[in-house]
């Protein structure tokens, strides 16, 4: 299955939170407890440095800074099977200057097999409160 095609904004300074729900084709909510969770942003496909890379247990920024306050958070499978969120911390996003950017977002089986769930482009709303 192809990786799905998912755009958003980031307002820079401020908490992000998104809830996904990982569903096969007939709509069946996929089991996400065998599975680790990464993304990572970048300002370009072919840039070398990522912004961020964040897992389950937290993030490393572009400066090589790292927090646990970014995440992914796999919900309890046995009532919401399929459901994870990411939390994007407001020091991380403030951090971030890039005006457009591009993610993607994999998982990996206790096989090492890897999907790539989501890809897109973020945009940065410029915060200008500091």
């Amino acid at each position: 299955m192809a990786a799905g095609k998912y755009n958003f904004t980031i307002e820079q300074g401020a908490t992000f939170r998104r809830t996904f729900k990982y569903k096969d084709a007939e709509g069946t909510p996929i089991t996400l407890s065998d599975k680790d969770t990464t993304m990572q942003i970048r300002d370009t496909i072919n840039s070398k440095d990522f912004i961020v890379s964040i897992t389950e247990t937290g993030t490393t920024r572009q400066d090589g800074s790292t927090t646990t306050n970014t995440i992914f958070t796999i919900s309890d499978q046995a009532i919401n099977a399929g459901e994870f969120q990411l939390t994007i911390d407001a020091d991380t996003t403030a951090s971030m200057s890039f005006d457009t950017a591009v993610y993607d977002i994999e998982l990996k089986d206790s096989l090492d097999e890897v999907t790539r769930l989501l890809q897109g482009n973020i945009k940065l709303s410029k915060e200008v409160t500091r």
